[in-house]
């Protein structure tokens, strides 16, 4: 079968984090025997001049496998889908980016329906429903289509004016609509007026994120030159992450724990519009902060073999937005490294207070 896969954000190269969880599922559907063609934004140092997309070289799975960029961005605009990510990038609310967005949904569209009936797609997966789910309801309705909600878009649609139209729209094109928690499930239920879909978690990549011992892998830890507890988070460095949550968190319990025990440094895999503010927080705090960037995501498995705990701070900011299921949360899970996972200030400490005196 060959199938159409619709994304805002897609590896850029290998090992690339952003949109890892579709190539995955792109893998998946290879290793089924499918053949595949994604359509995706293209990274804003690499825009085309117009609307028309332009093939990627992709140099794995030869012919069945082919990638398609989508122009993003428009001057004057921050990209819409890496770094930062859009739901950041339209909370500025300026006009350009509105533009941007609308310009790529309608590009998006018109690729869809181009791609389908030129190369004679039999089914349609579209991750995030806005606007991937909304353009392949609008350009190929006659085609089987699978639709991944990630949490940005289902917080989107509770924000648009519209959101509950575009919802129920949603609701009623026959799409399988998958929702990565059941949490999303119903707060889309809530939008469209009745329950749809079914819950599915994505999980990680198999055969990179291979089980750990019980103790943190010594030669990882001897490679990255990790000395001190490493405490582990991965993911942009955007608020919604919780990120200077954890690093307040940590000050105080390394200022409690007992001389005995050496305090935690904490390495943060990721990259963003915080990271500034990140390392001046740290300093402040007088607090080992690690910012190795963007990693190759093989390399990722190995700081989660090397973290003595992984950290997943997410928070809900003030317009209600929260994350879904993160893919790293996934990973470290795969790997046996001991998770904490809250969103509370004061329970975070409390978890890693217990976590580190073990």
């Amino acid at each position: 079968m060959r199938i159409g896969v619709l994304t805002t954000s897609y590896p850029r190269w290998p090992g690339d984090y952003a949109g890892c969880f579709v190539e995955d599922r792109v893998r998946a559907l290879l290793g089924d025997g499918h053949d595949v063609e994604v359509l995706a934004a293209a990274p804003a140092d690499r825009e085309a001049p117009s609307w028309v997309a332009t093939e990627q070289t992709v140099a794995a799975f030869d012919d069945r496998l082919r990638v398609f960029r989508l122009p993003a961005a428009v001057p004057g605009t921050a990209p819409l889908f890496y770094d930062g990510g859009a739901p950041e990038a339209l909370e500025r609310r300026d006009l350009l980016t509105y533009y941007a967005a609308a310009r790529f949904a309608a590009g998006l569209s018109l690729a869809t329906g181009e791609r389908a009936g030129r190369a004679g797609w039999q089914a349609v997966e579209a991750h995030w429903l806005v606007p991937s789910a909304l353009a392949a309801a609008a350009s190929t309705p006659h085609l089987p289509i699978r639709a991944y909600a990630h949490s940005g878009d289902v917080a989107l649609l509770e924000r648009l004016p519209l959101g509950r139209a575009l919802a129920r729209r949603l609701a009623l094109s026959g799409a399988d609509l998958r929702f990565v928690t059941a949490e999303l499930r119903y707060r889309f239920a809530r939008l469209a007026g009745r329950p749809v879909g079914q819950v599915e978690p994505l999980g990680p990549a198999p055969g990179v994120f291979r089980p750990r011992g019980v103790a943190p892998d010594a030669e990882a830890r001897r490679q990255l030159g990790l000395r001190a507890p490493t405490l582990l988070a991965v993911g942009r460095l955007v608020p919604i992450k919780g990120h200077a949550m954890l690093l307040r968190a940590c000050a105080r319990v390394r200022a409690t724990m007992p001389e005995r025990i050496p305090g935690p440094e904490v390495v943060i895999l990721g990259d963003g519009p915080e990271r500034l503010r990140l390392q001046r927080l740290a300093a402040e705090l007088r607090l080992p902060l690690r910012l190795p960037g963007f990693v190759p995501r093989d390399e990722v498995a190995q700081w989660l073999r090397a973290a003595h705990l992984f950290v997943q701070p997410s928070v809900q900011l003030d317009n209600g937005r929260a994350e879904g299921a993160p893919v790293a949360l996934a990973e470290a899970r795969a790997v046996g490294t001991p998770v904490v996972m809250e969103s509370d200030r004061n329970r975070l400490e409390i978890a890693l207070r217990s976590a580190l005196t073990v």
